[in-house]
């Protein structure tokens, strides 16, 4: 097979990184991870969500173990206040999903990879490419030569930088604040436990925003109730006081008290009281967020590279399919690799497949934060006829698994 016996090496170890290292093991190459941090990535706690099917196929194919921890969701419930400690629902939209914890999915694909080809603390400086090689200069002075090169280092993605340098990611003019904590922290369950009765997410909207909130397993992947963590985030415009810089996001411990007054007066203004005291306990010191961007290039390839996960297209998180696309992509890497007829025959066909797919999600991102964020409607007003109409008007014959669609 011409593809067993390669050298590949991998740019970024997260969870696109290991995913594509876990693939092209498996396709025979051999392969070394360069992870930039220093400090491991298992401590990252937030949650993500993929679809039902994709965490089956993962598990079947053996990128998952069988006991892998998830928390299971089947419907989002829309809640809007009225007065009433939960507030009024306005529509329960179906909505299955599969929710991780992000150090729990890294930490699983982290183990397919042997440790002797899992570099940390190695930031890529530079490349160059030809007809025979690929050569990576690294910030420590290293330099490796390889027979291909897979870009999976995130936004940030140096590679993508270096492939398409006019493709700079556009601010969508609005944040995202983001939080978790462990589900024994609570005092007062009483809306844990009716979201638990109907496995159920929630959202509150409000104008110019809203927000999701959902349950994933601690740590340790504890998933039985009081064993889990509370994890949400808040879609709204960004605090006057935050002076963003570039992409970076804002680490929990960096916000200051101007920049954090603004989620308190937002909670107190626009969300029901049950709901309120979910998303305010986390504290000051514990929140971060993130800016909303994106960015669309035309080609996840270049001679003898290429390009996975978010290092490729970045998508905004309305779609929950950051880590979906970055598993795809590494699925995608194992069936053509055993497909193709050699390198150029496998990234042609990779790209063809994978840069057209995260060019829909992205355009899908676009048109779910217009709708959600940007140009909301009256919520109040809505009713379930309404929502979802609304709905299929976002979507726009495009397929989403959050909107209950699981091709």
């Amino acid at each position: 097979m011409w593809i067993k016996g390669m050298k590949v090496g991998i740019v970024g170890g997260s969870i696109a990184g290991c995913a594509a290292a876990a693939a092209l093991l498996r396709a025979g190459c051999e392969v070394e991870v360069f992870e930039r941090s220093s400090h491991g990535l298992k401590d990252r706690g937030a949650g993500i969500a993929i679809p039902e099917p994709l965490r089956a196929a993962l598990t079947a194919g053996g990128y998952l173990p069988d006991d892998y921890p998830y928390c299971e969701t089947k419907c989002r419930w829309w809640q809007f206040p009225d007065g009433s400690p939960m507030g009024r629902r306005l529509w329960t939209q179906p909505s299955r999903a599969v929710a991780n914890n992000w150090g729990n999915l890294w930490t699983a694909l982290r183990n397919l990879v042997p440790d002797g080809s899992y570099h940390e603390g190695m930031a890529l400086d530079a490349f160059e490419t030809s007809d025979d090689a690929v050569v990576a200069r690294f910030a420590d002075g290293t330099e490796r030569s390889f027979d291909l090169l897979v870009g999976a280092d995130g936004y940030h993605s140096a590679v993508r930088k270096k492939l398409h340098p006019e493709a700079e990611p556009v601010f969508a003019d609005y944040i995202l604040w983001r939080g978790n904590y462990p589900e024994a922290a609570l005092d007062d369950r009483g809306l844990i436990d009716a979201l638990d009765r109907d496995a159920a997410w929630l959202t509150v909207p409000f104008p110019g925003g809203h927000s999701v909130l959902y349950m994933i397993p601690d740590f340790d992947g504890g998933t039985a109730v009081g064993h889990r963590r509370v994890n949400w985030g808040i879609y709204a415009p960004c605090p006057r006081a935050l002076a963003l810089n570039g992409v970076e996001s804002e680490p929990p411990g960096t916000l200051s008290d101007a920049v954090y007054g603004d989620l308190p007066r937002l909670l107190a203004a626009h969300f029901p009281p049950a709901a309120a005291a979910l998303f305010g306990h986390t504290k000051q010191d514990e929140l971060s967020i993130q800016p909303i961007y994106d960015s669309i290039v035309d080609s996840y390839v270049g001679q003898r590279v290429l390009l996975i996960g978010d290092a490729g297209i970045m998508t905004r998180p309305h779609t929950a399919s950051g880590a979906t696309k970055a598993l795809e992509d590494a699925l995608a890497i194992e069936t053509i690799a055993r497909q193709a007829s050699d390198l150029p025959d496998f990234l042609a066909r990779y790209d063809a497949e994978r840069c057209a797919k995260a060019k829909t999600i992205s355009e899908l991102g676009r048109r779910m934060g217009q709708a959600q964020v940007v140009d909301t409607p009256d919520w109040g007003k809505m009713t379930p006829a309404d929502f979802e109409t609304w709905a299929k008007i976002i979507l726009s014959g495009d397929k989403l698994y959050l909107y209950d669609e699981q091709d």
